[in-house]
């Protein structure tokens, strides 16, 4: 089975927005269309942007369920350590432990709505993609 990498605002947006790219991405992660790889920084993110008081309170989320999204996550993700050296020349080094998560995890894609990732459009042979480019292929069964 394939697998692939969601960066935070992927998953952030099929939560809390239900509906849209990402909730059908989740939806297929659900399904088992894919194995979904996190590292533990892309887990640490989702809390803390899960739990900002802005998004907490406009969409209605309990410190007790983002808990326990968390806690479905870690268990039926693959959880990869982020302890690869990435030697790309990145513009954000914030985005490095995703890309040693996409390594690590033997990731076939990484998902992202991030510019600064897409622009490098792969890192060692892992296609770095858009939600919409992502669906197209999970849709297309490639």
């Amino acid at each position: 089975m394939r697998r692939a990498v969601l960066d935070t605002n992927v998953i952030a947006s099929g939560i809390i927005l239900g509906s849209g790219v990402p909730a059908e991405i989740l939806t297929a992660w659900r399904e088992r269309r894919f194995d979904l790889v996190l590292g533990p920084t892309i887990l640490s993110e989702l809390d803390r942007v899960l739990r900002l008081p802005k998004i907490a309170r406009r969409y209605s989320l309990e410190p007790q369920n983002v808990q326990d999204l968390l806690k479905l996550l870690s268990a039926r993700a693959v959880v990869a350590a982020e302890n690869h050296t990435v030697s790309a020349a990145l513009r954000d080094p914030k985005d490095n432990p995703i890309l040693a998560a996409a390594v690590a995890g033997q990731a076939d894609y990484l998902v992202t709505g991030d510019h600064d990732l897409l622009d490098l459009g792969r890192f060692r042979d892992i296609p770095i993609v858009s939600p919409v480019a992502f669906l197209r292929i999970l849709l297309s069964g490639g």
